[in-house]
């Protein structure tokens, strides 16, 4: 299967699994995973390809890959670490499968699974939470049960290959490799594996828990065995994620309990922040932002967090001056500065339009941005460059069919000469395929 064939595959399954999961949208919490996740790609054996890494909104201790660089990780398998390479330790196990093709190698052992049975498969013992700390393959687990035991073997053979790549991987990432098996134990000692079930052992897509941790400790032996740093940024990334995941009683026993026995407090103060903001408490919340900003003002998570608490006061002005600081802060964040001029457009229609042109100028690529620029000239009533707008999006977004749809509508909108023949311009280049992004006034 071409690497090609398996990134179609993977977009494919991604587009279902929108309509069915819910994902965490933090943007906090997507750019540490997606940071995360680069840096074990790097030291991968596959250095070269092309990975996208996703939260989902589940608290079953889970992890998965698909073909073509898909990473899923549950919101619960982001709590049950206790550092970051903990984290690290799963993640670069479910790297491991993409870049060791290991479903690929699967197809073709099996003659009786097509390659779109195979993905049903996975996306059903995915939304089952029928797995715990699985990779792609092993989240099949016994939806299968049709395969030879030859090919579960198989399967058997490749959750070992990821837990050992995985775990050279991390150390050359500059993780600790201990953390694996140390991860291990801990969920092994929580009931958290499933191949400890009763799963009968001809149904069993994993190695038997107790060799997983004997084999990663044999390996890791081979390393180095420093201290563990608690590490700020893992520890905000937690207090975000059992923030909006969990209740909020169970968000401040879950903090409490963690991060307190951290002594973070600034992270214990950040999480009960957004647990007061998100139970409506906003003088609360406000105090201890306030605080956290006067002591921290180069932390772009208390900003964002102070924006949006402005947000649901009603101070959209407010929301923009902090959303702005958070870009200043990191300017590579586009959708910092994009959340700051989509908050403008409701309360200064023509400025946000000024803006967000001169942010889809710095930068052509990004569908989110022309998506954007089309609600900024529908609120001016140009709705000829606001399904142009819709148009660039839909065809960076590797949909030429709607992107052709809405430049009809804009051309049936376009009154005159000049704005028929930027319209004709335009389908000529998305039916000849030239990257070359439309000049709006």
């Amino acid at each position: 299967m071409s690497r090609a064939k398996q990134y179609r595959a993977g977009q494919k399954f991604l587009q279902q699994a929108r309509t069915t999961w819910r994902f965490v949208h933090d943007p906090e919490v997507t750019t540490f995973m997606s940071r995360l996740g680069n840096r074990l790609v790097a030291a991968s054996p596959s250095p070269q390809l092309h990975f996208r890494f996703f939260v989902l909104q589940n608290p079953v201790v889970n992890a998965f890959s698909v073909p073509g660089g898909f990473v899923f990780a549950n919101t619960g398998v982001i709590l049950a670490a206790q550092n970051e390479d903990e984290l690290a330790a799963v993640l670069s196990h479910e790297i491991s499968h993409v870049t060791q093709r290991h479903i690929a190698r699967l197809m073709a052992l099996s003659s009786q699974l097509t390659w779109g049975e195979l993905l049903g498969l996975l996306a059903g013992a995915a939304l089952l939470g029928a797995s715990q700390y699985n990779g792609g393959m092993a989240a099949l687990s016994v939806s299968s049960a049709s395969l030879a035991n030859i090919e579960l073997r198989h399967r058997r053979g490749y959750e070992s290959e990821a837990d050992h790549i995985g775990l050279r991987t991390m150390a050359r990432a500059g993780f600790n490799p201990h953390a694996m098996g140390a991860f291990f134990i801990r969920l092994k000692a929580a009931d958290q594996f499933m191949s400890d079930s009763g799963i009968p052992e001809s149904w069993r897509t994993h190695p038997a828990t107790d060799i997983r941790i004997s084999e990663a400790e044999e390996l890791a032996a081979r390393y180095p065995n420093p201290p563990i740093p608690d590490r700020p940024a893992f520890n905000r990334l937690q207090a975000a994620v059992a923030a909006d995941a969990l209740s909020p009683r169970a968000a401040r026993r879950w903090l409490i309990t963690n991060l307190g026995k951290r002594n973070d407090r600034q992270a214990l103060r950040f999480g009960l922040s957004l647990v007061a903001l998100r139970a409506g408490h906003w003088r609360r919340a406000r105090a201890r932002l306030v605080l956290l900003l006067a002591r921290h003002p180069h932390v772009v998570a208390y900003h964002l967090a102070d924006a949006r608490l402005a947000l649901r006061m009603g101070d959209i002005r407010g929301a923009v001056r902090q959303l702005r600081q958070a870009a200043h802060l990191r300017p590579s964040r586009i959708r910092l500065a994009a959340s700051a001029d989509e908050m403008l457009l409701e309360i200064h229609p023509h400025a946000a339009l000024r803006a967000i042109k001169k942010l889809v100028s710095d930068h052509p690529e990004r569908a989110v941005l022309y998506r954007l620029l089309a609600r900024a000239f529908a609120s001016e009533r140009d709705y000829v460059h606001a399904h142009e707008a819709l148009a660039e999006a839909e065809y960076l977004d590797g949909n030429s069919r709607a992107a052709l749809r809405d430049l009809r509508l804009a051309a049936a909108l376009a009154t005159t000469p000049q704005a028929k023949a930027e319209v004709a311009a335009h389908v000529a280049g998305i039916r000849g395929h030239i990257l070359v992004p439309p000049a709006f006034p």
